[in-house]
């Protein structure tokens, strides 16, 4: 079995720093790194770390303090549905994408028209015109990038956020015929409702809520770091609610987590779970309510821990099944303990203390 992740791929460029920045002088980073990020994509980078680690045999006492590259296993490896975009930056995300384990189904919408090549005096503002229409394709053709400079007080963002259009329809064939999990984020609903309503049976009749009633074998996550207008007409196709404090439905500015949950329960989502940082995760699951608490890390890297979060959630549903809701929190939150434990996405997938976390599971 496998999972599909849905969402945006963006290119992350990571300094760190070990003082607060003037913006005045230029600064030399102590860190760096660069790789394929957004929600969707850490989460299935994560939810694929874990497989490997699940797949690798339990060390001996010499080796289990040595941390070992994470490979992809021999299974199906997890799939991401995105627009990865065109060019030189594309081909980077996708190299490394592929050196993690995750499989990726490209649905960018590639448009546009070659102009034609006249003769005479004419062909020298051709070609310059050809050459600046290029530049606006490789603008527009080219992924988001994301360049996040983190310091003692913090971290600085600046993004050119989802830019890419895609068509679901050069994903027909390429998408798993079966999954154990869904996961999507919050970009780009078109490909967020093909991912899920995959699986969903065909019905018929003229009910506008037979397609909603009638749900695939497996569970639908909605990774919800903040609310996006074009999520309500999916929410009815969504199982568990993955949310954080920063999730904000319509109406409401700063909601409380049950007003969260009691809105989210509209749309038929019986399960919510509600990260807030470093305070207990707060859920509430077919009835049941409760906070799970989680363990401090001192000096974290906060970067991408709440896409670990989701994907180690993703991973241990699909093995657990839904009636656990702490188990899974206790164990998706072990996992963000040990991804803020190092600068950057990836350094952490090698440490020992993650494949601990999987040998305990």
């Amino acid at each position: 079995m496998t999972a599909l992740f849905a969402g945006l791929t963006t290119l992350d460029v990571l300094h760190r720093l070990d003082h607060v920045p003037d913006p005045a002088r230029k600064v030399t980073s102590t860190g760096f790194t660069m790789a394929a990020g957004g929600p969707a994509t850490n989460a299935a980078v994560t939810y694929a770390a874990l497989d490997a680690l699940a797949a690798r045999p339990s060390p001996s006492p010499a080796e289990a303090s040595t941390p070992a590259p994470t490979k992809a296993p021999c299974g199906d490896s997890p799939t991401l549905l995105t627009a990865l975009g065109e060019g030189p930056v594309a081909a980077f995300l996708a190299a490394d994408l592929a050196s993690v384990g995750v499989n990726v189904v490209d649905a960018t919408a590639r448009g546009g028209t070659r102009l034609p090549t006249p003769a005479g005096p004419d062909r020298a503002a051709a070609d310059a015109g050809r050459g600046q229409a290029r530049v606006r394709d490789t603008v527009q053709g080219a992924p988001a990038v994301s360049s996040i400079i983190e310091h003692p007080d913090g971290r600085m963002v600046a993004s050119t956020n989802a830019r890419l259009d895609a068509d679901p329809a050069l994903a027909a064939g390429r998408l798993p015929g079966s999954v154990g999990v869904v996961l999507i984020d919050g970009h780009n609903p078109s490909l967020a409702r093909a991912a899920l309503t995959l699986g969903v049976p065909d019905v018929g009749g003229e009910d506008p809520f037979a397609r909603l009633e009638a749900r695939p074998p497996h569970p639908r996550i909605l990774d919800g770091g903040s609310w996006k207008d074009w999520l309500a007409p999916l929410l009815g196709f969504v199982d568990v609610a993955v949310v954080s404090e920063d999730f904000a439905p319509p109406l409401f500015a700063r909601p409380h987590g049950q007003q969260v949950a009691d809105f989210l329960r509209g749309f038929g989502i019986t399960r919510t779970v509600r990260t807030r940082g470093e305070r207990p995760v707060q859920y509430w699951w077919d009835g049941l309510c409760g906070e799970v608490p989680v363990r401090e890390v001192t000096g974290a890297s906060t970067m991408g821990a709440g896409d670990a979060f989701h994907g180690a959630f993703a991973w241990a549903i699909e093995r657990a099944g839904d009636q656990e809701p702490e188990r899974l929190i206790r164990f998706a939150s072990a996992v963000a303990a040990v991804s803020v434990s190092s600068f950057g996405t990836r350094q952490w997938l090698d440490s020992p203390k993650l494949a601990k976390i999987v040998r305990g599971w």
